[in-house]
């Protein structure tokens, strides 16, 4: 079976799941993405493919629609089975995933953030969210109910089937996929080595690492810092605009993570923190658990009214740091191992597959 996962890289997922899917038997998989970022890591098995898809350099995009039937992404359009799609279609007007429909190959798109959250749904079970949304969001011009829907519409119309993360359950127009398969966010484990906190470490060295300060809480996070730091002995470290080698380097020395305290779920970072064995600080809203999160989730449930008397626990108490670092292993290896997920998606892809051949 030859797969392509496409358009973004988004969080290094994709290349991840190309890379795991190609550990197994008769599977051929590959992943295109049409941008790079200092936080995202590329596999031997992604492809960077630059498309101009605006009609700002008008000449450019006019010769990508011309050119789309002879171009590199239409040949591994064409050479794949089965398409993953992650954030968007390739091109704006969504001509790959039309004529992908055509060809009769399932597609499938998993949205994991910001290109579905719809913050007047957000705000009504998340007031952190809400006030971060009008003070500074960073992510504010991307999200919008008009942009959920659109982007959902354009997956809609083409038959997709939504592999469907905890917290997306919030955003999804359930009337629009009458057919999904629930899904986990996912790396590879074995690139990282437990270090879990040392019990007889009175000094503690708090990493957080934001790529949005106001989405992350970060405003909040700092002056509770310095609070406690009038009566605590520890190290704090901002990993703030570094590369994601470099903040995995420190991450692994640290006992403890912050990871955000407004949007209400994890993502990439707070997994990476868990696969080391550290204690992860994050803010996970009710619906998260109640949209396919485990209860068995050891995230220290952490939020701008709560943060100073949980990063207090954790400060003072080395053997609690320790113990929640173990549970946050097992847990990664249980729910966030991706080459037991890619397997589960194998499974998608053939049930999917079959029923096309059947048709």
């Amino acid at each position: 079976m030859n797969i392509l996962i496409l358009p973004q890289n988004m969080a290094s997922m994709p290349s991840l799941t190309a890379e795991a899917l190609n550990k197994i038997d008769g599977v051929n998989a590959k992943c295109l993405t049409i941008s790079l970022s200092k936080y995202q890591s590329l596999g031997t098995d992604t492809i960077y493919l630059p498309i101009s898809d605006s009609k700002r350099a008008p000449f450019k995009w006019l010769w990508n629609k011309i050119t789309f039937k002879k171009s590199k992404l239409f040949e591994l359009l064409q050479w794949a089975d089965v398409l993953h799609y992650h954030w968007d279609s390739a091109f704006s007007d969504g001509r790959d995933l039309k004529w992908a429909a055509k060809s009769g190959k399932p597609i499938f798109i998993e949205w994991v953030g910001s290109e579905i959250r719809i913050p007047e749904i957000c705000k009504k079970v998340n007031p952190y969210y809400r006030k971060a949304f009008e003070d500074g969001y960073e992510y504010k011009s991307f999200e919008s109910e008009k942009t959920s829907i659109k982007n959902q519409s354009k997956f809609q119309k083409v038959n997709a089937i939504p592999l469907i993360i905890p917290e997306m359950n919030l955003y999804i127009q359930k009337q629009m996929f009458p057919l999904s398969y629930p899904s986990q966010l996912r790396i590879n484990l074995k690139e990282y080595k437990t270090a879990f906190p040392n019990i007889n470490n009175d000094k503690p060295l708090i990493i957080h690492s934001p790529s949005a300060k106001m989405a992350k809480g970060s405003n909040f996070i700092i002056p509770v810092i310095k609070e406690l730091e009038k009566e605590y002995d520890f190290k704090f470290l901002l990993l703030h605009d570094m590369n994601r080698e470099e903040v995995l380097s420190i991450m692994q020395e640290a006992d403890i993570f912050i990871d955000q305290i407004i949007l209400g779920s994890y993502g990439m970072a707070a997994m990476e923190a868990m696969a080391f064995g550290k204690p992860v600080m994050c803010y996970i809203m009710p619906e998260v658990f109640e949209g396919g999160l485990s209860k068995e989730c050891p995230i220290v449930n952490t939020n701008p009214d709560n943060l100073k008397k949980q990063l207090t626990k954790l400060i003072t108490n080395a053997q609690l740091r320790y113990d929640i670092g173990l549970k946050s292993r097992a847990f990664a290896e249980k729910f966030h191992d991706m080459e037991k997920i890619s397997s589960q998606l194998l499974t998608i892809y053939k049930t999917e597959l079959a029923k096309k051949h059947h048709a």
